[in-house]
């Protein structure tokens, strides 16, 4: 947007310059032509108006293009925005879920193993043989769960 502003502010001195540019030759050529009828070069007169009017006309054309510029390219950096931004999303979401997926695998041995442990302290009864069970399934889940862990990090 700069770089278009910085391009209106030249092409519009470089628009006014070449109006007075124009009406200045006119002025010389009137002065030429007519020298013989008036005295005074001051009495040449040059429609200013239509010079003003062309420099208002040239400001709102540069406006308008501008604003057009403006338009077009922040709908432009929206969409591409979008599009650029659409891959992250989707990969953050499926961190998301993997995640949480091995949050909830994790958890489930761990749970499965303290219940056995809670259950198993409360038990009067609990003698040596129970207690070989016990650790024996506590093996095969913490063998689950290094499985799991291993196949998580591939």
């Amino acid at each position: 947007m700069i770089i278009s502003l910085f391009f209106s502010v030249v092409i519009y001195r470089n628009a006014s310059n070449e109006l007075e540019r124009v009406a200045r030759l006119q002025r010389f050529s009137y002065e030429q032509r007519y020298e013989s009828l008036f005295y005074n070069s001051s009495q040449i007169l040059i429609e200013d108006d239509l010079i003003e009017e062309a420099r208002h006309r040239i400001f709102l054309s540069l406006v308008i293009i501008n604003l057009s510029i403006f338009m077009f390219s922040s709908g432009l950096g929206y969409f591409l925005a979008g599009k650029t931004l659409k891959p992250i999303a989707i990969m953050i979401e499926e961190q998301n879920r993997f995640v949480s997926d091995a949050s909830h695998e994790l958890k489930t041995p761990l749970t499965s193993l303290k219940s056995a442990f809670e259950v198993n302290l409360r038990d009067k009864k609990f003698d040596i043989k129970q207690a070989k069970e016990l650790v024996a399934e506590s093996i095969q889940e913490v063998d689950k769960l290094q499985i799991l862990s291993e196949n998580l990090l591939r």
